[in-house]
């Protein structure tokens, strides 16, 4: 585990966060829209410039928090189609973290597995020794698909394991190690990124919906063990999102933007998702606004895909 960081350190104490400041100084936050002024975010998942971590970053950010940023790779991992077509994100988490900087955030980045408990350990001593506090934890990250989308007798072992290693236990592991430092401080929000399938069904997706479907269930535990300490504990499960991973085909003639907009058309909203959509109802559920939402699992998909055909309003003149 690796981490780096070009900004100088904070000297805040514990209670030193926009839920801790002076009424005056925290009401003046909230109006300028930068209510997570003085409070530390760590976002899993960040190294794809796709990705939804980029988004919620971005929209945590734009609220004034200070973040860490991780990925397991600096580009982020790629899936099976990724790999197939030998594609490269043009940049990943250091660029990131750069542009970030440009824009004054304070940021730092650190590469570790969260389904290792030592990189996990790593991740968390980045972010006591950067700023001594955390106040946010959004677990975005999540294994890539790849063999287990298949029927069930299809799907190896391995495929099957490393969904649960990475997508539960890594889960588990972030939330556990975050956890005594929310303690600490009396508060904190903790975003973990689930998903539609685990919700509801779909084919071919025993082991991502199995994997998606424990993190909710780990949600609404883990609120009632922490909820009187002042920390909420939330699930966003998105539906159809567009980032790498929303295609699976690996036809290298796939026009993906076109592929896209046509499953866009079967959504009441008329188009996919997008990764700041995602990242407006985490950094909402980050903010001292949700004090009293804890333990929910929150459809985002736009109203969700339908077979049926969409009336559509007549074109405007």
């Amino acid at each position: 585990m690796t981490d780096q960081s070009n900004s100088q350190g904070t000297d805040e104490g514990a209670n030193g966060v926009a839920h801790g400041t002076a009424s005056g100084t925290a009401s003046r936050d909230q109006a300028d829209g930068r209510d997570l002024n003085g409070q530390v975010a760590v976002v899993t998942g960040c190294g794809k410039p796709d990705g939804m971590g980029q988004g919620i970053a971005r929209a945590l950010s734009a609220r004034g928090a200070a973040l860490v940023i991780t990925d397991r790779e600096p580009r982020g991992v790629a899936n099976d189609r990724q790999r197939l077509l030998k594609e490269t994100p043009p940049s990943g988490l250091e660029e990131f973290a750069d542009e970030l900087r440009q824009d004054g955030v304070d940021v730092t980045t650190a590469l570790g597995d969260i389904s290792d408990r030592a990189d996990v350990a790593g991740i968390m001593k980045t972010v006591q020794d950067r700023f001594g506090r955390l106040d946010i934890l959004v677990n975005n990250a999540a294994a890539p698909q790849g063999a287990d989308r298949r029927d069930i007798e299809e799907v190896p072992d391995e495929a099957f394991d490393l969904l649960i290693d990475v997508n539960v236990r890594g889960t588990y592991a972030m939330c556990r190690a975050a956890v005594p430092l929310m303690r600490a401080s009396r508060y904190g929000r903790i975003v973990n990124i689930s998903s539609m399938a685990g919700l509801s069904s779909a084919p071919f997706s025993v082991a991502y919906s199995a994997s998606k479907a424990a993190v909710i269930g780990l949600t609404r535990a883990l609120s009632m063990d922490v909820g009187p300490w002042g920390i909420t504990v939330n699930a966003v499960c998105p539906g159809l999102v567009a980032t790498s991973r929303a295609i699976l085909d690996p036809s290298a003639d796939l026009d993906v933007e076109s592929t896209l907009a046509q499953r866009g058309r079967n959504i009441p909203v008329g188009r996919v998702g997008r990764p700041a959509d995602i990242g407006a109802l985490v950094s909402y559920l980050a903010s001292p606004d949700a004090g009293y939402v804890t333990g929910q699992a929150i459809p985002v998909d736009g109203g969700g895909l339908t077979p049926f055909p969409l009336r559509q309003p007549p074109e405007q003149s």
